[in-house]
């Protein structure tokens, strides 16, 4: 009976962060898994966890990029009290927005980028790293619960620091 509430509990709060994340932060439409988080559910509502974790999982591997993967699988090991498994993967989104602002920072890219005077082409990359902000902000938010939850009060209060840093910026 509480395994059962646990997992409506579970789906109940994917679906909600999938539809505010389509609010806040959305899928751009060529790069959409919206059959993937479908396929994630329906495991979840068949109380098949561990294969919706497989699924995220596998779907991550193929595209390492799709941050909202990381924060829904994050969401399955925290829900199934799998708080490492779920700090290293909200870890892992954070490295990939570190990595996607070095890259729309990079000389390189700001050189060629700065040929291109174009507005569409400075509001695409504006886009882009206020979702790589939103998103780093949103993984710093969990990360500091996760850690608090496993106990790892230093690294929650290092987490922190760095949110206050931001919000200073």
């Amino acid at each position: 009976m509480l395994q059962d509430q646990t997992d409506i509990e579970l789906i109940d709060r994917l679906r909600t962060m999938n539809r505010v994340l389509d609010r806040i932060v959305p899928d751009s439409p060529d790069h959409t898994f919206e059959k993937t988080i479908e396929i994630t559910l329906e495991a979840v509502a068949h109380q098949k966890i561990s294969e919706a974790a497989e699924i995220l999982e596998h779907a991550l591997r193929a595209d390492k990029s799709w941050l909202r993967g990381y924060l829904l699988l994050a969401t399955i090991y925290q829900c199934t009290e799998q708080f490492t498994q779920a700090i290293t993967t909200l870890g892992r989104g954070l490295n990939i927005c570190a990595n996607g602002f070095r890259l729309l920072s990079a000389p390189r890219w700001v050189a060629i980028v700065g040929g291109l005077n174009g507005p569409l082409v400075h509001k695409r990359l504006r886009r882009n790293a206020e979702r790589f902000k939103r998103y780093e902000q949103i993984f710093r938010h969990r990360m500091v619960i996760l850690q608090i939850h496993a106990g790892r009060l230093d690294d929650a209060i290092e987490q922190w620091i760095a949110l206050e840093g931001e919000h200073c910026v």
